[in-house]
């Protein structure tokens, strides 16, 4: 079931971040090519630049909203995919959850380095910030239950 990924997916951001704090720095690495670039920033905010030194009440929304998601896939069969959305929804909700709780701060690394509009000014993220936008990416494609009347 895809909720086994919840734990695997959060450790492995949270090994990440480990990583990155100890390894990077704010300057750009490149890692492929002029794709993706290693950065180490600590956001102290929401993506792109929202709520800028928020970050305790942005943790415990986050560990809210995760703890929401838990209780939800506990409580309640979804199809496959609703699973697999609704878990890295929360393997994300809590990963950034914990930094901000945790340090005060979300440790991104992932950097998109590319000149085209619109990608070049992305902000860093990292693995639980790709797991949101997966997840939520799988719930608007999922295919839908047709009702018959």
């Amino acid at each position: 079931m895809p909720t086994v990924l919840i734990p695997l997916l959060l450790a492995l951001d949270q090994i990440l971040k480990l990583w990155a704090l100890e390894n990077l720095s704010p300057v750009p690495r490149p890692f492929l090519g002029d794709l993706l670039y290693l950065t180490l920033v600590k956001n102290t905010g929401a993506g792109f630049g929202l709520l800028e030194g928020r970050a305790f009440l942005l943790g415990w929304l986050s560990l809210g909203v995760g703890t929401l998601l838990l209780y939800l896939l506990a409580q309640r069969r979804y199809a496959f995919w609703q699973t697999l959305a609704l878990s890295l929804i929360t393997v994300g909700a809590l990963g950034n959850g914990i930094d901000r709780l945790g340090r005060g701060f979300v440790v991104d690394y992932l950097d998109l380095g590319t000149s085209i509009p619109l990608i070049a000014t992305f902000p860093v993220f990292n693995l639980a910030d790709v797991c949101v936008t997966v997840g939520a990416a799988l719930l608007l494609l999922a295919p839908r239950r047709k009702h018959r009347f």
